[in-house]
């Protein structure tokens, strides 16, 4: 017989009917508001209480409701011969759970209820005498002790505070609950006796599939519906019941027939109206029965799957409840016939259900990718950690279960890949055989990679009849599935001999059987670069380690680097000038025995946690389903204590006011232990040793003096033909499996509580009397959210900030590397020896540009690939004249004014509180305390972000080194180490240099006099020839900085970018006292700024003869300041507007500067809204002292000036920029998708901007923001937002790209910070004939011809996609298939002008 359940609900206090029972199946729908319940279990005497808040609610929407602090109570376990005894037994009970809620709960109230309801003591409260559903008052309970309901469950008074503390803890669960609870009986509800044997049938089932839901483990009611649909079934049983007299909905329909009634000027009119109101309201009913019947059918499958979340169906049940509002059928309001009701409120009901489905859909694909990523990783750590038998046992699992679950289906034939190369590496053949035909019966093809499997496991079986048969066999199935066997040598990523092996195994039917190569083409299929296929293995390009380093040197620097990657950190000097007080030595002598005990504490944890872990997984056989044990074995427990201990040091050397999200820090703290595994992967299974020998061959290649004659200058060609000499060779793995987002989040939850519950720290410093924790959590409200972050306790800050320790220890990966890096090949191939890198930085829900990506046609993305490695290539090295000093005025307090931060104890104190102060002035001194901690905080940051680059400077001043770089979405190029590298500041600008040095030559002095009185910004508008003349008029204020830095006149100081400014000084008086100029060799970087460049491309794309004249396309005697030019027209609007007697106008007078306006035009291209550019004014005429009262007038007015003269100015280009802005519009909300086009240069590019949704982690059921923007909606406002700048920035990326790629064949150093492109002084004149030639070759192409011809093959509508029914739906594919063909037309300017135009770049 099935087990009953008896429940009590509680009412608040003095409520006058307290209890009512229903006798239910196991499977019960539990309501939100009921505040406190009481199970008991006939059939093995167990009894529980639980609050309902804790698992109601999904876990992403618990911080909303975390404030209110419901009472929460644990699970008790009572066994039957205890309580018979009159004792109570806790088993099976997160102890310090336990301690904390229900150590000081007396438990013999819980025993006496017990004894009672078994000896049927309680006047009928077990017995038939009471109904079902029948309100029965307190007093029925007298017989049992009074703090049952009062004090042990609703006045304790530590649970409430103890759960917001303590709201993480997993409970654990006894076998026979996780059947009883199973999520496949939740529909059922248990009326009589006589469900009873099917219900044994269905448990019965249960147990046949091997076990049940376990994410029921991680939440104590995760296995529940939602109370409304239940509770609507269980009261209708009882038409009589006071429930449903009392009922919200019955007493509005009351009240609204009373209004109706109350306007009747008759009786016989009330009578008439009330039995029409109730004909309606009977209508009302049942269509909205109905509909809740449908939504609830298509909702239980979501509950059956495990997925416990109502709040998408609530939310339609009350849209239901707002749509189906049906009046009198029969008239409408002025008493006239009303026809057509019952039409409208159908078609509500069609929407409401189309909505239900495409929500439901978008669930469903979200879940079916997230499961079966996390399901590939976790196969993929359990083949490598030596658990392939659970791995396939998990995968033969979920198999059976796909047809129950909805969003848990194996739709991937990955998963199967994964173990069929486990199995193949054990000769399972047998059970790979099985697993070939599990996957045929299920539709899903087998791949290269399967048959690869097939192959190398019959090719290490020695030779014999069988194995002979086997393998014609596997030939005949690759055959009959169109696969090309040639393709499973090619494409399959073979590690060490397992290419050999296979190859055998063919070769034993195939006697001549050979590979076919691949083609390997270097060449370029872009017509942009395509003309530089002729001189790939001819031009004389020099080497980019040649004349810097020496083999030996070489060699050396890359073990080191090796070491640095294997280990997974490096430790540098910190440049902090700290002399070693007493005091100093004495907290770093208590830090490190804090640190001793932090490594003890978490190595003693994490050994406990995966032991218990161990225990419940070997405990319950039946369990196959997906857990956390092997991430947390796959690496040594000594990795997890280092980068643990790694964390808590980033978060020392933090802020004191900055906190990151959660989620943020799990994410992080999972890569770091994903990237030790790979590397550990990589080296158990040689893949190591084979990068290690290919990159021995690429260094000799790195040292020749040139190339040429048969040698490509490229680095992509040359890894490639050493990759192809290594037949069959990979540096990646079938096994290597990237960790999803679900895997990092558990992972790093995990690590984190460890981290939350077992550090702790001891104040007061000196004595320790008293122990808290070092890290603790924290809710930050952002507007309507809340957000759950993490921070260091001050005193672990503080410890940390007294012993001033002399190194720092950074992760491997956010340093520059001691040797070239590796050349990107392919999306995942590239950059870091060792450590995993991608080319384009993308967000972990960016699956459709992967996908993009992935699936280009060879050859497609090598222009792109070839740009990274060149800017990869350039070496770099310190300048250290400009590092001692910057590292001089660092230690010695700093210097605000100039961007070096001082210490946060300069921080000035605000007065103290007194007494005698008034109320006002304590107001003004708390918010001055206020600031003073803001400032504080900020300068902390700030210092310690100087401190760090400083000492990767220092710690590299005697180096060489190289910036690997790649990409964002758009193309726009980046440097991988964070901390030092040339898109910094101005003051870590003016430290670094090129390693290799260029002489000067005949132009090299001319160029380096520019570049010095371009960035001091004095004379900007002048001039070539007039800059050149006013330098030479203020040479001894450059010779007094060069020589005299602080303490002569300081005239570098008045620059725009004074440290950098400094550096050319010092550059230049070096030059000139030379003796030879032409001689001299300058390592310092020239730079050429484009003239406001998003402008420039917008006026190129418009052919706009204004627009290009002021943003210099056009070739003038002098520099054209668009800045300038917009402010003259809104000036002059502003005059006649002031002459016409606009107060306004005349109060801007004076006020029009180019300041003001200067944002919001460079912004304006950027999709800049009316909204944000008034701001932007405002806060130029506040620093103005414009009259406040008339501010937001003023910034309000200017904002239509300068929109209307940008409009003037670029005609073309406004209505090109309007054509992106609808394009993204109508795509994302008439096709639902994403915008998405592909750059000149073949880059494809996804914006990745949908309508997140919050689901549970696959692992640990913890809320997760899902945003995957392959299946979900797009978010329209930022499609149609983004478009037009990213588009914009696409187009940037792709000029400077092939800027760098034409630098490379000419032989001339190039490295780019976006816009502005660097490269020696003695070859600027080279880079700017490349830029201008590029620039034009690229806006010569039909860009926007071939933006709309891409746009209508994604998008574009077909005849069989119409209705044809002249719906608006039609009409909008209509507009969107005439919008994308109708490309702006063009103006007349002359794209070649820009090959004269001097100020394009200068």
């Amino acid at each position: 017989m099935a087990p009953v359940f008896c429940l009590c609900k509680f009412p608040l206090p003095n409520a006058r009917y307290g209890i009512q029972l229903f006798r239910l199946d196991s499977g019960v729908a539990l309501k939100q508001d009921w505040k406190y319940l009481l199970y008991y279990n006939g059939l093995n005497g167990s009894f529980r209480h639980q609050s309902t808040k804790t698992s109601s609610i999904s876990s992403g929407f618990r911080a909303k409701h975390r404030s209110k602090k419901k009472t929460l109570v644990d699970i008790i376990r009572v066994k039957e011969e205890s309580a018979l005894e009159g004792k109570a037994a806790v088993t099976r009970i997160n102890q310090h759970s336990f301690d904390h809620t229900l150590g000081t709960v007396p438990t013999t109230a819980s025993v006496s209820f017990l004894k009672a309801a078994k000896n049927q003591k309680a006047e009928g409260l077990l017995t038939n005498g009471v109904e079902l559903g029948e309100r029965v008052p307190l007093n029925i309970f007298s017989n049992l002790p009074k703090n049952l309901y009062e004090e042990t469950f609703l006045n304790h008074h530590d649970i409430s505070e103890v759960v917001r503390w303590n709201r993480g803890l997993t409970h654990t669960y006894d076998a026979n609950y996780v059947i009883n609870d199973s999520p496949y009986e939740v529909e059922r509800v248990l009326i009589d006796d006589s469900h009873n044997d099917r219900n044994e049938n269905e448990h019965r089932k249960l147990e046949e599939l091997g076990s049940s839901d376990l994410s029921l483990l991680s939440s104590p009611l995760a296995g529940f519906g939602s109370v409304d649909k239940r509770d609507s079934k269980l009261l209708s049983h009882s038409e009589s019941s006071p429930v449903v007299k009392d009922s919200p909905n019955a007493k509005k329909n009351v009240i609204s027939s009373k209004n109706k009634i109350s306007n009747m000027k008759s009786v016989s009119a009330k009578k008439e109206v009330t039995k029409k109101s109730a004909v309606a309201m009977k209508t009302k009913k049942k269509l909205k029965a109905e509909l809740a019947k449908d939504l609830l059918e298509r909702n239980n499958a979501s509950i059956k799957c495990g997925i416990g979340s109502s709040r998408v169906d609530d939310c339609l049940i009350d849209a239901i409840n707002d749509a189906v509002v049906i009046e009198d059928p029969q008239k409408d309001p002025k008493g006239k016939t009303k026809k057509g009701a019952s039409a409208r409120v159908f078609s509500k009901k069609m929407k409401l259900e189309q909505q239900f489905k495409e929500m439901i859909d978008i669930k469903k694909q979200c879940r079916e990718v997230i499961f079966n990523d996390t399901l590939e990783a976790y196969l993929g750590v359990c083949v490598n950690v030596g658990l392939l038998n659970r791995a396939l046992h998990t995968l033969l699992y979920y198999h059976h279960m796909g047809a129950l679950r909805s969003g848990k289906k194996i739709s991937s034939v990955k998963p199967y890949n994964i173990i069929l190369h486990g199995l193949a590496l054990k000769g399972s053949y047998d059970k790979m055989e099985e697993l070939r035909i599990l996957m045929e019966q299920d539709n899903i093809p087998l791949d290269e990679n399967s048959f690869a499997a097939f192959l190398l496991c019959l090719g290490h079986q020695p030779m014999s009849f069988i194995n002979t048969q086997d393998i014609e066999n596997v030939l005949k199935i690759i055959e009959r599935s169109n696969v090309d066997l040639h393709e499973v040598f090619m494409k399959v990523p073979y590690t060490l001999n397992s290419y050999d092996i296979a190859l055998k195994a063919v070769r034993r039917i195939i006697r001549n059987f050979e590979p076919r190569q691949d083609s390997n083409d270097p060449t370029y299929n872009c017509n942009l670069v395509s003309e530089l296929n002729d001189t790939i293995y001819s031009s004389r390009v020099r080497s980019p380690v040649t004349g810097l380093a020496t083999e030996q040197e070489l060699e050396k620097w890359t073990e080191e680097q090796l070491s640095c990657e294997v280990t997974g950190e490096i430790t540098i000097t910190s440049i902090e000038n700290k002399p070693e007080t007493p005091e100093i030595m004495y907290y770093r002598e208590k830090l490190a025995k804090w640190e001793a005990r932090w490594k003890e504490a978490i190595h003693t944890t994490f050994i406990k946690k995966v032991d218990g872990m161990k225990k419940s997984v070997s405990s319950n056989r039946h369990n196959r389903e997906i857990n956390l044990l092997p991430y947390l074995v796959c690496l040594p427990p000594e990795y997890y204590v280092s980068i643990l201990i790694q964390e808590l040091n980033r978060f020392a050397s933090g802020s004191e006011g900055y906190s990151a999200s959660r989620y943020s820090l799990y994410r992080t703290l999972g890569s770091n232990v994903y990237q030790r595994y790979l590397i550990l992967c990589k080296r158990e299974m040689g893949i190591l040793k084979v990068q290690k020998s290919l990159y021995k061959k690429y260094r000799s290649w790195l040292l020749s003096d040139c190339f040429g004659d048969g040698v490509s200058y490229i680095p992509r060609v040359h890894w490639q033909n050493l990759s192809a000499s290594h037949k069959g060779i990979s540096n990646l793995s079938p096994l290597i499996v990237e960790w999803p987002n679900s895997v990092l989040l558990a992972v790093g939850q995990f690590l984190y509580s460890i981290l939350l519950r077992n550090v702790m720290v001891w104040k007061p410093l000196h004595s320790e009397k008293h122990v808290y924790p070092a890290l603790y959590e924290i809710d930050r409200s952002y507007d309507y959210r809340v957000i759950e972050e993490i921070k260091p306790a001050p005193i672990l800050m503080e410890i940390y900030r007294r012993a001033a320790r002399p190194t720092l220890t950074f992760p491997s990966y956010v340093a520059p590397m001691t040797v070239p890096p590796l050349p990107w090949t392919s999306p995942s191939s590239g950059g870091y020896l060792v450590n995993s890198s991608h080319v384009v930085r993308l967000p972990y829900n960016a699956q459709k540009q992967k996908q993009l990506m992935d699936d280009c046609e060879e050859g497609q993305l090598f222009p792109v690939l070839d740009s990274l490695n060149q800017l990869g290539t350039v070496p770099w090295c310190v300048n250290k004249e400009m590092l001692d000093l910057i590292i001089e005025i660092f230690n010695n307090k700093g210097w605000e004014e100039m961007d070096i931060p001082p210490p946060p104890s300069e921080c000035q104190l605000p007065p103290k509180i007194k007494s005698s102060m008034s109320t006002l002035e304590k107001k003004q001194a708390m918010r001055k305390r206020l600031d003073y901690n803001k400032k504080k905080s900020e300068m902390h940051s700030l210092w310690c972000d100087a401190l760090y680059k400083l000492s990767f400077a220092n710690h590299f001043r005697d180096r060489i080194f190289w910036f690997p770089h790649n990409m964002d979405f758009r193309g726009r190029v980046y440097p991988l180490p964070p901390h030092i590298n040339h898109m910094s500041s101005d003051v870590f600008r003016s430290i670094l240099c090129f390693a290799r040095g260029e002489r000067l030559g005949p132009n090299g002095l001319k160029w380096l006099k520019l570049h010095l009185i371009n960035l001091t910004g004095i004379v900007k508008r002048e001039s070539v020839d007039d800059r050149l003349k006013y330098l030479d008029t203020i040479m001894d204020e450059v010779f007094d900085s060069a020589d005299n830095p602080l303490s002569g006149n300081k005239w570098w100081t008045k620059s725009d970018e004074p440290w950098q400014t400094l550096a050319a000084c010092k550059e230049l008086a070096s030059a000139l006292r030379s003796g030879n100029p032409e001689e001299y060799v300058s390592q310092l970087p020239i730079h050429q700024d484009g003239s406001c460049n998003g402008l420039q491309h917008y006026a190129a794309l418009g052919r706009d003869v204004a627009g290009a004249v002021s943003v210099n396309l056009s070739p003038r005697r002098t520099p054209q300041d668009v800045y300038s030019s917009v402010v003259e027209l809104v000036e002059q609007e502003r005059r006649k507007d002031a002459l016409a007697g606009k107060e306004i106008a005349k109060a801007l007078e004076g006020f029009v500067h180019r300041k003001v306006i200067k944002q919001t035009v460079m912004t304006t291209v950027y999709g800049v809204t009316r909204f944000g550019a008034r701001l932007q004014i405002e806060r130029q005429l506040k620093d103005l002292n414009f009259p406040p009262t008339k501010t937001w007038r003023a910034s309000h007015y200017l904002v239509q000036k300068t929109f209307h003269s940008l409009e003037q100015m670029f005609s073309s280009a406004k209505e090109i920029q309007d054509w992106f802005t609808e394009c993204a519009r109508m795509v994302s909300r008439t096709c639902q998708q994403n915008m998405e086009w592909v750059t000149p240069l073949g880059l494809p590019v996804v914006q990745h901007y949908t309508v997140p949704l919050t689901e549970k982690c696959p692992i640990m059921k913890m809320g997760m923001t899902v945003n995957i923007d392959s299946v979900m909606q797009p978010n329209t406002m930022k499609q149609k937002n983004a478009f037009p700048p990213n588009f914009i920035h696409s187009l940037d990326s792709s000029h400077m790209m092939l800027t760098s790629i034409y630098s490379q064949r000419a032989d001339i150093t190039f490295v780019s910070v976006h816009d502005c492109f660097w490269t020696h002084a003695a070859s600027v004149d080279v880079m700017n004939k490349i830029c201008r030639e590029q620039f034009v070759a690229l806006h010569k192409e039909p860009i926007l011809e071939n933006l709309s011809s891409y746009l209508q093959k994604k998008f574009r509508f077909e005849y069989d996609d119409f209705d044809h029914d002249g719906s608006a739906h039609d009409y909008s594919k209509l507009k969107l298939n005439s919008l994308l063909r109708r490309v702006p037309p063009k103006g007349d300017f002359d794209i070649n002008k820009v090959l004269e135009s001097v100020y394009f770049f200068s």
